[in-house]
């Protein structure tokens, strides 16, 4: 019999599986063993927007060595991804009237994660698909930082488009079975 992983241990698995692992974000290694994830398992929009505040606050006080990055998990709500992104655009809302637009910046997840103009089945979707509905909230600093080492960082997106079409369904399953139950797989 296989132990159930929490929600946090399968979002830290993902991120060093897939999101390290596989390269997906040449940045997140670094500050693997500082990051910092949060979850609501609130179903009330307003709990859910009032927890992501607190986190928002806790990383406006914290020293960036302290706490470099958070994922920001939502378990129990916005399973619908255009309901997601509506929350989203309220978050990266309170992100510019809190001023700290410019010093953290917020990047989209979501287990239903479709790249305008993509079909909703095609791999380069799970680039951005995650177990959870998340926002990861990350310093500006630590970017131009990292940008500083990469080479052609404007092809990232690309370059992780193609490999997960090379790994495919099949391939990712094999790489994290623990997907093979979560909200990326399974349909609601």
């Amino acid at each position: 019999m296989t132990e159930t992983l929490s929600d946090i241990e399968l979002t830290r698995l993902w991120v060093e599986k897939l999101v390290v692992g596989e390269g997906l974000c040449p940045f997140a290694h670094p500050v693997m063993d500082k990051l910092h994830i949060e979850a609501s398992t609130s179903q009330d929009l307003e709990s859910i927007t009032r927890s992501f505040l607190s986190l928002l606050n806790e990383m406006q006080l914290a020293d960036d060595k302290d706490l470099p990055t958070a994922l920001f998990i939502v378990t129990h709500a916005l399973s619908d991804f255009d309901d997601y992104l509506d929350w989203l655009f309220v978050c990266e809302d309170l992100l510019e009237q809190t001023g700290l637009e410019g010093d953290i910046q917020l990047a989209s997840f979501h287990p239903r994660y479709e790249f305008e103009g993509e079909d909703a089945n095609a791999m380069t979707n799970y680039t951005n698909r995650s177990p959870f509905p998340m926002i990861h909230f990350i310093r500006e600093n630590h970017i131009s930082e990292a940008l500083k080492t990469v080479t052609k960082p404007e092809a990232i997106p690309e370059r992780n488009k193609r490999h997960m079409q090379r790994l495919g369904k099949e391939g990712l399953l094999n790489l994290m079975p623990e997907l093979a139950e979560s909200a990326i797989f399974v349909k609601e």
